[in-house]
């Protein structure tokens, strides 16, 4: 495999509008840098005519390469084969929709050319693009993942920069549900940070639902924590606090011979602790759910196709 300098992995789904605009601002970005490089554009199964623009780029630019998914297998997929075809001494990933700066570049590669990080992660100085709904839902997830994991990400992205080493630790991690803003800081490694600020997109709208952050959120909790799971154990710790309060006025009202009393409390912790009970059972089946997964060992994504390299037959990863 020969060496190169860096490779760039961009994950695409229904982006060819923004593509060529894109690519055409990282060459600009990267002729006066001296580094041989590579971008690696995968298609997570579009539905538009993403992967026909990746193909005549990858003719245009020998340091082009392509590869197309047999169906759509989400961003993570995308991320691990990018990671995979990697020959790059550093990795960058980034989005491709434009709204990662290319210009933001040199000062990601800085660090690491210098030899003070082994990874550079871009961090938004501003969610100005994002509605308050989403800056609020993605202040709550950072605060959940700090507070069980220990693992900080706020104002992190998936815009980063690996050295080789990370990216090689990277791969070896075999779950099959992954969250790759997590895992690449979970391995460690000396990591530096660097502001920017989120630009508008290229072209075209977010292909992302609030159904569908939710449940990468979800994914990404279940994936590095089993504190949830103690929090049903906590709550059973409740009931029986209050059951046997519950238990104390019942005998007391019984010795004094008052009246039988408490029918709304009663109601009250009957709908909650129920209602607490499905969650809990749902709780535990999202847990069992990622074993099922797991257990499968289904590969996480097949390419149907690559542009731009030697291989023309399809493969399976």
């Amino acid at each position: 495999m020969k060496k190169i300098d860096l490779s760039l992995i961009i994950p695409l789904f229904n982006e060819e509008a923004s593509l060529p605009s894109l690519t055409n601002q990282l060459e600009q970005v990267l002729a006066p840098l001296s580094l041989s490089y590579e971008i690696i554009l995968i298609d997570d199964g579009s539905l538009d005519r993403t992967y026909e623009v990746v193909t005549s780029l990858a003719a245009r630019n020998p340091r082009i390469r392509g590869l197309r998914f047999s169906r759509n297998f989400g961003k993570e997929a995308a991320m691990l084969a990018g990671l995979e075809h990697a020959m790059g001494s550093g990795v960058v990933i980034m989005d491709g929709d434009g709204q990662h700066p290319p210009e933001l570049l040199p000062e990601l590669l800085a660090p690491w050319q210098q030899g003070k990080a082994d990874i550079v992660v871009a961090c938004k100085a501003n969610r100005s693009t994002d509605s308050l709904f989403s800056q609020l839902a993605a202040w709550l997830f950072n605060r959940l993942m700090h507070s069980l994991t220990g693992i900080d990400l706020t104002g992190g992205s998936d815009y980063r920069l690996l050295d080789r080493r990370v990216v090689d630790a990277v791969i070896t991690m075999q779950e099959r549900i992954r969250f790759f803003r997590g895992m690449s800081t979970w391995v460690g490694f000396r990591e530096v940070r660097v502001p920017f600020t989120v630009k508008e997109r290229l072209a075209g709208k977010s292909n992302w639902s609030t159904r569908q952050l939710a449940g990468l959120a979800i994914s990404a909790i279940t994936a590095y924590t089993a504190k949830p799971l103690s929090w049903v154990l906590g709550l059973g710790g409740i009931g029986l606090f209050l059951s046997l309060i519950l238990l104390i006025q019942a005998l007391v009202s019984r010795f004094f011979g008052t009246a039988v009393s408490g029918w709304t409390s009663l109601t009250v912790l009957v709908l909650f602790f129920g209602s607490a009970n499905l969650m809990a059972a749902g709780l535990v089946g999202i847990y069992l759910a990622r074993v099922f997964d797991e257990v499968k060992n289904r590969p996480v994504y097949i390419v149907q196709e690559e542009t731009g390299t030697d291989k023309t037959e399809g493969m399976i990863q």
